[in-house]
């Protein structure tokens, strides 16, 4: 599996936070300061309410272990009462439960409806129902429809959507033809979007020489130039053996 499916869900938690309860937006202040313990006692207050989203973010705080031992029971549990009420986060991180064995017996076909389930509200379950279109998991491998919905999870605001599908053109995934023209484009559109792993993949093409691209230092110190501008740590880096070479 290409990334950590969990990772990242506290900003799409907050992004949801206009309609929720005033202690769940100050949960998720402190979740953005690191203070587990302070985020953990204002969710728990809502989680006693059945507010979902409280209920989604406290089962990823076990899930990931901030704060507090990991407890994927806990989480699934938690995650489970918040999918009941139609939360899609929750819908989706269920189906990553399933999809890679935690706490639950693996089924691929079990996660794909679930990702397929929360796609039409949630922007990351959209890029896992790609993954699953590109590799067949649970599902027949159909490379068309992971195109699309990876594009669609970039155009929701899921920024690696965009570099998956760059990456799908760049290796061929799935089965797919090598085509770097569009892999190009999708990494200059995800770094566009402020994701800069995307100029740094561009800077590395030029510099490398991928598939058949020439070699061109020029080219390669512009992109990741331009991922040194969203302080990209790699991409710093690379201007600076650049520029003294």
């Amino acid at each position: 599996m290409r990334i950590s499916l969990v990772l990242g869900l506290f900003v799409l938690a907050t992004l949801s936070a206009g309609v929720a309860h005033a202690s769940y937006k100050d949960g998720l202040i402190h979740v953005r300061k690191g203070e587990w313990a302070k985020a953990i006692v204002l969710f728990e207050k809502q989680v006693a309410t059945n507010h979902a989203p409280s209920q989604f973010s406290l089962g990823l705080i076990y899930h990931l272990g901030r704060g507090v031992p990991p407890d994927l029971e806990k989480a699934y549990n938690l995650y489970k009462v918040s999918a009941l009420q139609g939360h899609a986060p929750a819908v989706n991180n269920i189906g990553m439960m399933y999809l890679n064995g935690e706490y639950v017996e693996k089924n691929q076909r079990v996660a794909y409806k679930l990702f397929h389930r929360a796609s039409p509200e949630h922007a990351q379950a959209k890029d896992n129902l790609a993954q699953c279109y590109e590799n067949g998991w649970g599902v027949e491998r159909d490379i068309e429809q992971a195109k699309n919905f990876y594009q669609l999870a970039g155009e929701e605001g899921y920024k690696l959507g965009y570099y998956h599908l760059a990456e799908l053109h760049e290796e061929g995934r799935g089965g797919a033809p090598i085509n770097m023209k569009l892999a190009m484009k999708w990494y200059q559109v995800a770094g566009e979007d402020d994701y800069a792993r995307g100029f740094y993949r561009l800077g590395q093409i030029h510099e490398q020489g991928v598939n058949g691209i020439p070699v061109d230092l020029d080219k390669a110190l512009f992109w990741y130039e331009r991922g040194q501008e969203l302080n990209h740590k790699r991409s710093q880096i690379k201007v600076r053996q650049l520029t003294r070479n």
